[in-house]
Protein backbone atom coordinates (compact mmCIF):
# COMPACT_ATOMS: atom_id res chain seq x y z
CA UNK A 1 0.00 0.00 0.00
CA UNK A 2 1.37 3.04 -1.09
CA UNK A 3 0.99 6.42 1.51
CA UNK A 4 -1.69 8.41 -0.34
CA UNK A 5 -3.76 4.99 -0.04
CA UNK A 6 -2.61 4.54 3.58
CA UNK A 7 -3.25 8.39 4.15
CA UNK A 8 -6.87 8.45 2.26
CA UNK A 9 -7.66 5.26 4.80
CA UNK A 10 -6.62 7.03 7.79
CA UNK A 11 -8.98 10.23 6.80
CA UNK A 12 -11.82 8.34 6.67
CA UNK A 13 -10.99 6.27 10.12
CA UNK A 14 -9.96 9.84 11.71
CA UNK A 15 -13.70 10.92 10.29
CA UNK A 16 -15.67 7.96 12.14
CA UNK A 17 -13.94 8.81 15.20
CA UNK A 18 -14.40 12.03 14.63
CA UNK A 19 -18.39 11.19 14.85
CA UNK A 20 -18.45 9.14 17.62
CA UNK A 21 -16.72 12.00 19.38
CA UNK A 22 -19.67 14.30 18.53
CA UNK A 23 -21.81 11.81 19.84
CA UNK A 24 -19.97 11.40 23.38
CA UNK A 25 -20.06 15.01 23.76
CA UNK A 26 -23.57 15.27 22.92
CA UNK A 27 -24.36 12.21 25.20
CA UNK A 28 -21.73 14.61 28.36
CA UNK A 29 -24.05 17.44 27.39
CA UNK A 30 -26.77 16.31 28.48
CA UNK A 31 -25.46 14.69 31.66
CA UNK A 32 -25.47 16.59 35.27
CA UNK A 33 -22.44 19.16 35.73
CA UNK A 34 -20.74 17.32 37.87
CA UNK A 35 -20.96 14.11 36.04
CA UNK A 36 -19.92 16.17 33.47
CA UNK A 37 -16.31 16.81 35.43
CA UNK A 38 -15.71 13.29 36.39
CA UNK A 39 -15.52 12.23 32.44
CA UNK A 40 -13.56 15.13 31.43
CA UNK A 41 -10.36 13.85 31.51
CA UNK A 42 -11.55 11.00 29.42
CA UNK A 43 -13.20 12.24 26.54
CA UNK A 44 -9.70 15.03 26.64
CA UNK A 45 -7.74 11.80 25.89
CA UNK A 46 -9.75 11.14 23.39
CA UNK A 47 -9.05 14.36 22.00
CA UNK A 48 -5.82 14.15 21.99
CA UNK A 49 -5.22 10.92 20.73
CA UNK A 50 -7.37 12.06 17.51
CA UNK A 51 -5.06 15.59 17.43
CA UNK A 52 -2.05 13.06 17.66
CA UNK A 53 -3.01 11.36 14.77
CA UNK A 54 -4.34 14.28 12.41
CA UNK A 55 -0.55 15.83 13.10
CA UNK A 56 0.90 12.00 11.98
CA UNK A 57 -1.70 12.37 8.74
CA UNK A 58 -0.75 16.18 7.66
CA UNK A 59 3.15 14.68 8.18
CA UNK A 60 2.58 12.03 6.22
CA UNK A 61 0.39 13.90 3.37
CA UNK A 62 2.99 16.55 3.12
CA UNK A 63 6.33 14.71 3.30
CA UNK A 64 4.81 11.40 0.69
CA UNK A 65 7.75 9.28 2.38
CA UNK A 66 8.10 5.77 0.14
CA UNK A 67 8.93 4.14 3.50
CA UNK A 68 6.59 5.27 6.21
CA UNK A 69 6.75 2.15 8.38
CA UNK A 70 7.52 4.23 12.00
CA UNK A 71 4.37 6.52 11.29
CA UNK A 72 2.44 3.91 11.00
CA UNK A 73 3.54 2.09 13.77
CA UNK A 74 2.68 4.92 15.90
CA UNK A 75 -0.85 5.56 13.94
CA UNK A 76 -1.43 1.91 14.61
CA UNK A 77 -0.54 2.36 18.17
CA UNK A 78 -2.39 5.66 18.95
CA UNK A 79 -5.69 4.14 17.14
CA UNK A 80 -5.54 1.02 19.71
CA UNK A 81 -5.11 3.63 22.55
CA UNK A 82 -8.08 5.76 21.06
CA UNK A 83 -10.47 2.48 20.57
CA UNK A 84 -9.87 1.99 24.54
CA UNK A 85 -10.01 5.16 25.71
CA UNK A 86 -13.49 5.90 23.73
CA UNK A 87 -14.74 2.39 25.32
CA UNK A 88 -13.59 3.56 29.01
CA UNK A 89 -15.36 7.08 28.73
CA UNK A 90 -18.72 5.58 27.12
CA UNK A 91 -18.98 2.78 29.57
CA UNK A 92 -18.41 5.99 32.15
CA UNK A 93 -21.32 8.22 29.96
CA UNK A 94 -23.87 5.27 30.11
CA UNK A 95 -23.28 5.00 34.19
CA UNK A 96 -24.56 8.07 34.49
Amino acid sequence: MDVKDYCQSIEHELFSWKAKMYDMIRKTGQLRSADQKKIASKVAELHKAIETMEAILNQLQTECPVAFGPQKDELEKTAESLKKEYDDALAAVLQF
